[in-house]
């Protein structure tokens, strides 16, 4: 699926965040994938993306703790949409390493912020730290090849 977006996110570098009725907009798509588990964008500039998950049963292997999988996809989402808001031009993962330090159980709300790194011209390095109740569960580091238009 090839999506053309008339949004700030995708046509020019956000020196100022995205507004709450933006936010609303892009939170709706349901585009993507981590959207699509629950995952709501709450902040979004060129330094830094804070969103948010409420883990459901469905987020649960079989031990009761959420999947090492949602960090992952929260981490790939979060580095790669705060890379086009730092860039405005489309970024694809090259590499995602998550560490999991903590578990989580449905109900529980997990709090990622996404910042920068590294912000180079053709590949950026952005961080996501992933908490639960202040109690850090997993950190993302994501290297992102930046795209020509």
């Amino acid at each position: 699926m090839n999506l053309e977006f008339d949004f700030r996110l995708y046509n020019e570098v956000l020196d100022t965040p995205l507004s709450e009725e933006e936010l609303a907009v892009i939170n709706n798509l349901n585009v993507d994938f981590a959207q699509r588990l629950g995952l709501v964008l709450d902040y979004c500039s060129k330094e830094r993306m804070d969103a948010h998950l409420v883990a459901t049963e469905e987020h649960l292997q079989p031990t009761g703790i959420v999947n090492g999988g949602v960090y992952c996809a929260i981490g790939e989402t979060m580095g790669s949409i705060a890379a086009v808001a730092a860039s405005a031009k489309p970024a694809v993962g090259m590499s995602n390493s998550t560490d999991l330090l903590g578990s989580v159980r449905a109900g529980q709300r997990i709090d990622a912020t996404a910042e920068p790194v590294h912000i180079g011209a053709r590949t950026h390095l952005w961080r996501v730290n992933m908490y639960c109740e202040e109690r850090l569960v997993a950190v993302t580091n994501l290297k992102l090849m930046i795209l020509s238009k």
